[in-house]
Formats: C-alpha cells, structure tokens, sequence
C-alpha cells in the first residue's frame, strides 16, 4: 500500500474521529492545529486505524506519534510487514 492508498484510507477515518469533515490530511496536521484534536479523540483515531488497517499500535510507537506524517509513516511500516 503506498502512502497516497494510506491518506486516501485515513482521510475519511480522521474526518470521523476529529469531527471535521474538510480536514485535508497532511504530515504537519497535529493537535498544534486542529483543535477538535484531544487526548481522547486521539486515542478514537487510533483505534480505528487498528480497526480498519488490521494491526495494534505498540506503546513506543504511540509516543512519537506527534503528527499525522509519522502516523501514516507508522501505518505504512506496519503494512508492509503484513504483505
């Protein structure tokens, strides 16, 4: 799956989650810049994407989840190993 399959995938998810349906995916959107971005729908957001993309979230890897970037680059690691 390739990064823009992953965006396309997310998008939907993260309008959802972050209750903004105009939200434009981008690796520099963070909770700095949306503000319906909280702990909890943080945490909403990454259950979905466990949900929808088929794989858990490890702890490390949810404390450097700072930005939708490494979000999609994490997801994209993650995919690729269950190729």
């Amino acid at each position: 799956m390739t990064r823009e399959e992953i965006v396309i995938k997310l998008t939907p998810i993260a309008q959802t989650m972050l209750k903004d349906s105009t939200l434009v995916i981008s690796d520099d959107l963070s909770a700095a810049n949306v503000p319906t971005w909280t702990s909890l729908s943080f945490m909403m957001l990454l259950t979905e994407i466990e949900n929808q993309f088929g794989f858990k979230f490890k702890m490390m890897e949810i404390l450097r989840l700072q930005n939708m970037g490494a979000i999609i680059d994490t997801i994209a690691e993650h995919v690729e190993k269950n190729i």
